[in-house]
């Protein structure tokens, strides 16, 4: 273009489209063909799906798994992520699967089945760098998510765990004293947990220095629950918090140190346990307990035999380990009583067992914690904001559900002692689909993997010249 102030020609240089060869003719930018796919999931545009070549071989088992057993999941994410849901989808199908970075996503969700029914749109690198940005400014979104999960009524455990993180950018990591026992910087993250339905269903990030009972109340009022029980383990155990716990109106179970002033171990020094108040049956085994009240509050002291038992026989392998000088005849004796004990203090109303029930639902929680750190290896961050943690948070939150659903089919096929949630991802995994004569047509699989998972109630045989 010819300026007439410069009297000379000017280069006018407009946005990059792409290439032209000679043998392959307009070949779009990648950054164009990203710029294009981001606006047309803004603007709910339906995917416009390639057709799959001939030969072409795809993951089916967990992606059928998916769109089939976890559909109520796609809806709601539907539901409240309009134009978000299906990369959503594939990112938590990918932590599930491969706990990919998002410099692997694209890839790994092209393998699946689910990427030809919901499309691979917007999964680059730098592009899901912005939707998690995006995404984790949602939290109104996220939270809305998280309560159609939430029976306000229904019993709920919460647990904080720490995040590893190293991130110089937020706010949120801060020195702490982390729950391996060393100090590290982390991000805390307090949980709610439903015993019923045996999901993770709600979670707040908070800076890792916070340790403290009056984010419970936070919690509560941002999850909508009405009535709830705030199972807390010993380590939260101390005057201020129990008044603080009171003070907030906070139903709570609390497990108290065996030192606690007001217990009385005699009770069970008889081989009869006349001192004790009644006894129920947990896992066949017979729990005793008896009834204290200390500092104007109910505390239930049990006695599990078997327990006490195991107790015994290893403080005193302790006590003939030479290597092992602070175990002692007088320390087993002193000690003795409290084998196999107990004590719950609780403001929950419920009777001796069920508040013993309760309690020990925590185990649910301590098995999800150790799943979403090890598992889905959440147990560190390398994000380097507050909005994209608040995301990827989310997205491990998702894939720790659907790693649970199968946890409770396996229970529910009585195979949870031989194979671990993620044996049913793997062999669900090597369940193909084979693209011929433009239909999809089930591939080989192996006896075992469908032994596995047919056990577990799911139909993994993709339906004969599926389209």
């Amino acid at each position: 273009m010819y300026d007439k102030e410069k009297k000379r020609a000017r280069k006018i240089t407009g946005k990059y489209l792409g290439s032209i060869t000679e043998a392959g003719g307009f070949k779009e930018s990648r950054k164009r063909i990203m710029e294009r796919e981001i606006a047309e999931l803004k603007e709910g545009k339906s995917a416009v799906i390639a057709e799959p070549k001939i030969g072409e071989v795809k993951e089916f088992g967990l992606s059928d798994y998916i769109l089939t057993e976890q559909s109520d999941c796609i809806d709601r994410l539907k539901q409240v992520f309009h134009e978000d849901w299906s990369r959503i989808i594939a990112l938590v199908y990918c932590r599930l699967r491969f706990q990919s970075p998002m410099r692997r996503v694209a890839g790994d969700f092209a393998d699946s089945y689910l990427s030809h029914k919901i499309g691979d749109r917007g999964l680059s690198a730098n592009a899901l760098s912005g939707f998690l940005h995006d995404l984790g400014t949602k939290r109104d979104k996220i939270t809305e998510y998280m309560r159609s999960y939430i029976d306000p009524l229904d019993n709920i455990i919460f647990d904080g765990t720490d995040q590893l993180s190293a991130s110089r950018c937020m706010d949120y990591p801060q020195l702490t004293k982390t729950k391996r026992g060393t100090f590290d910087t982390a991000v805390n993250i307090m949980w709610i947990f439903n015993c019923a339905k045996h999901l993770p269903v709600y979670y707040r990030l908070m800076p890792g220095s916070i340790k403290d009972v009056s984010a419970f109340k936070v919690c509560l009022a941002d999850s909508g629950i009405r009535d709830g029980v705030a199972i807390i383990d010993k380590g939260f155990q101390s005057a201020s918090n129990i008044a603080q716990l009171d003070k907030l109106g906070i139903k709570f179970t609390m497990a108290l140190k065996r030192s606690t002033k007001g217990l009385d171990y005699n009770i069970f020094a008889s081989r009869t346990n006349d001192g004790a108040d009644g006894a129920f049956l947990y896992h066949k085994k017979p729990i005793w307990w008896k009834r204290f009240e200390i500092d104007g509050h109910e505390v239930f002291l049990y006695l599990d035999e078997a327990h006490r038992s195991d107790e015994s026989e290893d403080y005193m392998r302790r006590v003939f380990d030479p290597e092992m000088e602070e175990y002692t005849m007088d320390g087993y004796k002193v000690k003795s009583l409290q084998f196999g004990t107990l004590a719950l203090m609780s403001t929950s109303g419920k009777d001796a067992e069920h508040v013993y029930l309760d309690y020990k639902t925590r185990g649910d929680v301590e098995q999800a914690i150790d799943a979403f750190k090890n598992v889905i290896e959440a147990d560190h961050s390398y994000m380097q904001d507050e909005k994209s943690l608040e995301a990827w948070t989310f997205i491990c939150m998702i894939a720790l559900q659907w790693y649970y659903d199968l946890s409770e089919r396996l229970k529910k096929a009585e195979l949870s002692n031989r194979y671990a949630p993620m044996d049913m991802v793997r062999s669900l995994s090597r369940v193909r689909t084979v693209r011929v004569e433009r239909k999809w047509i089930p591939a080989e699989v192996m006896k075992k993997d469908r032994q596995l998972v047919e056990a577990a109630g799911l139909d993994i045989t993709p339906e004969q010249g599926i389209l």
